[in-house]
């Protein structure tokens, strides 16, 4: 399977060079907005002690960490790490002997998660800049890899899971939460600039999710619902403006605005005996 074929259906409306431009211009002009989306994934107890503005920059699609299990003294690393909420809560959960690392595209967003971590008094936690394509991180370097509602912003996914899988040591877990479509998207909607950085446009089916994951070579892949996302829960992202919530209101049959996609769980396992399907995971 080539990384076209991992496209939604449509997905070539859109050059790899544009969808890249388009997130990276949204998320660069993303400011601190409200809590409401922290405090849909993220119990109190978690978000107790977090800086402010950490809370306040949460947009990911659920809580990969809580669903991570992890140890203490593992090795962590965070794909898209934006303000950081996920990487400070995994420090706290593998303690001063393990480590986390998270990488973000935006020089920016490793600034404010840095100064996060600072304040938070958190020193096994540090944030670099990088393409999650082209992770800045050695080989066989991480036990954990986690990811929250960023798989589905790259236009090259099988080249991500492939990174996630070269930087994890035999037998390392994966735990990403993303986005998952039931149907197409009107082509207006797939290939607005909204849509694409907020997870939705890029999102695939269970199925070719399923796929993608094993053709970088995990095993025991399992994919898990958590939360339908309707309108009402687009709404909640300052990713989404009042156009994009308009046009989905206008051309998504009004059966589905209540489910127009749906974040799941996706964990998996590196096997234990090595590389798996060598020279595969990476056409």
């Amino acid at each position: 399977m080539n990384e076209a074929a991992f496209h939604i259906d449509g997905g070539d409306l859109l050059s790899q060079d544009a969808i890249r431009s388009i997130v990276r211009e949204t998320y660069g002009a993303v400011g601190p907005t409200d809590r409401r989306v922290a405090e849909r994934f993220y119990s109190p107890d978690e978000l107790d002690g977090l800086p402010e503005p950490t809370i306040r920059m949460a947009l990911g699609v659920g809580n990969p960490v809580r669903h991570a299990d992890l140890r203490p003294g593992e090795d962590v690393a965070d794909l898209g790490s934006g303000g950081g909420i996920d990487c400070l809560l995994a420090a706290r959960a593998v303690g001063p002997s393990g480590s986390v690392v998270g990488v973000d595209f935006l020089r920016d967003m490793v600034a404010r998660a840095t100064s996060a971590a600072a304040q938070a008094e958190l020193s096994n936690v540090r944030f670099v800049e990088g393409m999650i394509e082209a992770l800045p991180l050695p080989d066989a370097s991480a036990d954990v890899v986690i990811s929250n509602g960023v798989v589905n912003l790259s236009p090259r996914k099988v080249r991500v899971l492939a990174e996630a899988f070269r930087i994890l040591r035999p037998g390392g877990r994966l735990a990403i939460v993303d986005l998952v479509l039931e149907h197409d998207l009107p082509p207006e909607i797939q290939t607005h600039p909204a849509a694409w950085a907020g997870c939705l446009s890029g999102a695939l089916s269970e199925i070719a999710l399923y796929k993608g994951v094993r053709r970088a070579g995990f095993r025991e892949v399992s994919i898990e619902p958590l939360e339908p996302f309707g309108i009402e829960e687009c709404a909640l992202y300052p990713l989404f403006g009042d156009q994009l919530l308009a046009l989905l209101r206008e051309r998504v049959p009004a059966e589905r605005h209540d489910r127009i996609a749906a974040s799941v769980l996706v964990r998996a396992r590196k096997p234990a005996g090595g590389e798996a399907l060598p020279g595969r995971a990476r056409e």
